[in-house]
């Protein structure tokens, strides 16, 4: 994970209003690495495994602050939102 640079798109992020927000933002991402074993800027790079990544975390994250921190990451590495499951769902059956 490139973490100086996520910090920085992190606290200038508008929607993110605190330090102590950023700070759990990080420490999330860290998590993710370590208990999910993704490594995060392999899998934000590959559509297929950002929704693969989504779907793994998402059975263990109630409330969504995983799916957020590698949704932030992704948008910080591709300058682009990944679209709902459900929308890159149905996208994945119309091409099969």
């Amino acid at each position: 994970m490139q973490e100086e640079e996520f910090r920085r798109f992190l606290e200038n992020d508008p929607s993110i209003t605190s330090e102590k927000a950023v700070n759990s933002r990080m420490s999330r991402a860290r998590r993710i690495e370590q208990e999910f074993k993704i490594n995060i800027d392999y899998t934000v790079r590959d559509d297929d495994r950002m929704y693969a990544a989504l779907l793994n975390v998402k059975d263990k994250d109630s409330a969504g602050n995983f799916q957020n921190v590698i949704r932030k990451y992704y948008i910080f590495i591709n300058s682009k939102k990944f679209p709902t499951l459900s929308t890159y769902s149905n996208k994945l059956k119309k091409v099969r």
